[in-house]
């Protein structure tokens, strides 16, 4: 029996029952309030639905092409974002640590040897500096909201852009070190 072959019963019904293609009532008689379908007959509805948009000329939804992202949108997603990168290294690093020969030292000894510019040293640490103080400004704005402070549109966007004014800051500080 196919698991899109078991319904519930509607509320109507006195007693939740789970059956194949069938509805049961306390008393054992069938409660006929809902009809069963299979997948089968899912993917034919489907189908229609689809026919039917065609055929009155209806439009697919445009979904992102047409969405105005705002910065507060973008703002969340970048708290998320780097919060997933720095986990990435973290365990990345923890495993390369545990599966790679040699010690840090001599790692560290391999990259001064290959004589990177100043200049692209300072771009990988503000490339690792700066999502960490991104997310860590954001965060501590997040706290303020759970605190019941700056929800009004005003707030959140000086608060915003504070935090990215702060963030390029303070990871260009800890890039400098």
């Amino acid at each position: 029996m196919a698991f899109s072959q078991i319904r519930r019963l509607p509320l109507s019904c006195s007693q939740t029952a789970f059956w194949a293609n069938q509805r049961v009532l306390s008393t054992g008689r069938p409660c006929s309030a809902l009809k069963s379908i299979t997948a089968n007959e899912h993917a034919i509805q489907k189908e229609e639905f689809f026919a039917k948009n065609e055929r009155l000329q209806r439009p697919t939804s445009p979904h992102l092409t047409i969405y105005k992202f705002q910065m507060t949108s973008m703002l969340s997603i970048t708290h998320r974002a780097t919060g997933l990168v720095q986990s990435g290294l973290l365990g990345g690093f923890a495993v390369g640590t545990m599966i790679l020969p040699g010690t840090f030292p001599q790692f560290l000894d391999t990259l001064t040897q290959a004589h990177f510019g100043p200049a692209l040293i300072f771009a990988a640490k503000f490339a690792l500096a700066w999502p960490f103080a991104y997310h860590l400004l954001n965060g501590v704005r997040h706290l303020s909201w759970d605190m019941g402070y700056g929800f009004q549109m005003p707030d959140l966007y000086k608060t915003g852009y504070a935090v990215l004014a702060l963030s390029v800051v303070v990871g260009g500080a800890l890039a400098a070190m």
